[in-house]
């Protein structure tokens, strides 16, 4: 791969050409290509006047010098003002200084580098990395920075490494930095994440420096969460699936609401947030003129005042059925999600609709018949799922309404949802965020979280379609971005104004399987306690030959071919099970917690192949006794669920 330079000489008046490495084509670990850019000897003062002019033009204007001890440094100069990303008199001490503040490294870090202008930190991270497994990422705001450290110095030390790099040069790439951040920050990663700013690009590019920080700090978040979540839910996920696939035999799909719903009506998203009480009534004069869309906990007080919605959505699979017993609420159509809290999709009887949640096992139903089911961006609440639905059916116009997203009067729910009249709590160290009403509110972590997907949701659903609008009518709360804040009378009487019988218009819908397809559906539900009874007596002899494994291992002169006979035979057995990914899946996700915390020990290297094939075996026999444990579990439950299915 080549890059060609063309240079315009003045003395000769033609213009010369060059030829330069530009990038080597690496796949790393995550699955991102890296794209590493490469300098090769050029000068110091090899900047020629149109490279200056062009950064001068941009704000930016970037020269070389030579540091006391010899190294290239760079002085950049923003808005008249001048600084070294450098020491001048002395550039390497600085460096060790800093890495000796960093303490143990482990084998497996990530480094996120905020600037590339003093390329001597990154090369000290690497030069001292004794293994293959440690990922460098360098986000540079600044082309005119990185043109010039690729002109004046030669980075090959950095691109020949065993180190994976990635350079992100926004405006060279167009690649964000953002997404690089989400794809490389991922669960098992989350203890390996460490953050460095280099010196005086705090000062220089202070907001992209910022955001840049802010960027990991939310991904390092939604991390956390999602395994916080996945542990938490780990023991009913696998029960709620198996106990409601039978409802996909009847059931409907989001996607299918496209059909029926008019986008020039607008969609009222009603979640629980304690402002619901101020404006609870208005929604009576919506009803007919707008696609009424509750949140669970939002249904009893709708309820009580007379306001029957068009659709109300659970997700949440701990969700108590006392939320929604009424009558009323059974016939009302339902988004929900395959996991979701069994006990209220066996109370309600009215119309299903299901989302793609990525689950393979429910995905086969679907494929096995040449349809698929599509997902939907949820966003990790009930109210973002239901907001999501909204955009997804090509609804111009969304107008939300209690969602506070905050504790507003410091309670987390409006009155009538928990409990008649909701008790106040202390909120002196909750966190702080501007508000619709108030300057600030407060709020706590998971309400933290959703209004960040809101943020940078809208912000997305507005550059997909420039027509599409958000209405925050909560009158409370917390801020949300991107949406136009008015009371929900003015939000009712400027957009419900045609009236549409949403109901008459959901009934002629037909069930996403036909009676050929239900069928073929049906025979595969049967069938899954098989597959459990197997996959448990594989687990078994998996988890015996850990067990040989541990005693080879345990000798004193270890025998190397038994060590990797016995290593192939549990390569294979493993290979069965989880190339059975139907099944073999939720078995992973009920034994989350255990399932991370193997993953995140593959990084820890052991001293010598005796003392680390111990630690393989210990870990095995400890796992593939849950495998076959959850097996045995899943072959009785099945039975009496998917088994059972008429």
């Amino acid at each position: 791969n080549i890059l060609l330079v063309f240079h315009y000489s003045k003395k000769s008046g033609k213009t010369q050409r060059q030829t330069a490495v530009l990038y080597r084509r690496r796949k790393n670990s995550a699955g991102i290509f890296a794209y590493p850019w490469v300098g090769r000897g050029r000068s110091a003062g090899a900047n020629s006047d149109f490279r200056r002019k062009q950064r001068k033009d941009s704000g930016i204007f970037a020269i070389t010098e030579l540091s006391s001890d010899g190294n290239v440094i760079l002085k950049v100069t923003k808005d008249g003002k001048s600084r070294y990303l450098g020491g001048r008199r002395n550039s390497t001490e600085p460096v060790d200084v800093w890495y000796q503040t960093l303490g143990q490294i482990e084998e497996s870090a990530m480094f996120f580098f905020g600037g590339i202008g003093n390329p001597l930190y990154i090369k000290k991270i690497i030069e001292n990395n004794k293994t293959n497994n440690m990922s460098v990422i360098i986000y540079e705001p600044s082309k005119e920075i990185f043109f010039t450290i690729l002109e004046s110095i030669d980075l090959t030390e950095i691109l020949e490494s065993n180190v994976d790099c990635i350079f992100v040069v926004e405006e060279v790439t167009g690649i964000k930095i953002n997404d690089v951040i989400k794809k490389m920050i991922s669960v098992i990663m989350l203890e390996h994440v460490r953050t460095i700013i280099l010196p005086n690009y705090n000062r220089i590019f202070s907001k992209e420096m910022l955001s840049f920080a802010k960027d990991i700090c939310r991904q390092c978040d939604v991390c956390a969460a999602a395994i916080n979540t996945q542990v938490c839910f780990s023991n009913v996920y696998a029960m709620n699936m198996f106990a409601n696939a039978p409802f996909l035999l009847d059931a409907y799909k989001t996607k299918q609401l496209t059909e029926v719903i008019p986008r020039d009506m607008p969609a009222i998203v009603v979640a629980a947030g304690p402002s619901l009480n101020k404006n609870i009534d208005e929604l009576k004069r919506a009803k007919g003129k707008a696609f009424i869309i509750a949140v669970d906990t939002a249904i009893k007080p709708l309820l009580k005042k007379g306001i029957i919605p068009d659709m109300f959505a659970i997700v949440d699979g701990k969700k108590p059925i006392e939320l929604v017993q009424n009558e009323e609420v059974k016939k009302i159509p339902l988004l929900t999600s395959i996991s979701a809290s069994h006990d209220v999709l066996e109370y309600h009887t009215g119309m299903k609709f299901f989302y793609n949640e990525g689950d393979i096992y429910i995905n086969s139903m679907f494929f096995m018949n040449g349809k698929i089911l599509e997902p939907l961006a949820c966003g990790g609440s009930v109210a973002t799922a239901a907001f999501a639905l909204a955009f997804m059916v090509g609804i111009n116009t969304v107008i939300l309404v209690g969602q506070d997203l905050a504790l507003t009067g410091n309670k987390t729910h409006a009155d009538g949802t928990f409990e008649e009249k909701m008790e106040e709590i202390d909120t002196s160290n909750c966190i702080m965020v501007p508000g619709n009403v108030d300057d600030k509110v407060p709020t706590r972590m998971d309400f933290k979280l959703y209004l960040d997907w809101y943020n940078e949701y809208i912000k997305e659903c507005i550059e997909y379609r420039n027509d599409f609008r958000v209405i925050n009518a909560t009158e409370g709360g917390a801020k949300i971005e991107n949406t136009e804040i008015m009371s929900l009378k003015e939000a009712i009487d400027k957009e419900c104004v045609k009236e549409v019988s949403i109901q008459e218009r959901l009934s002629t819908l037909k069930p996403v399987l036909n009676k050929e397809e239900r069928q073929r559906a049906l025979e595969f539900l049967k069938k899954t306690p098989e597959h459990y009874g197997q996959m448990k007596e594989d687990a078994l002899s998996i988890n015996q030959l850990y067990h040989q494994l541990d005693k080879i291992c345990s000798k004193d002169k270890m025998r190397l071919k038994s060590y990797e006979n016995i290593l192939k035979k549990i390569k294979k057995l493993t290979n069965k099970i989880e190339n059975d990914s139907i099944y073999y899946e939720p078995i992973k996700e009920t034994l989350a917690l255990a399932n991370y915390v193997v993953q995140s020990e593959i990084f820890d290297g052991k001293d010598s192949l005796k003392e680390e094939g111990k630690e393989i075996a210990r870990q095995g026999i400890i796992y593939t006794d849950m495998v076959r444990q959850c097996a045995e579990l899943f072959e009785e439950y099945t039975t009496e669920t998917v088994g059972k299915a008429k």
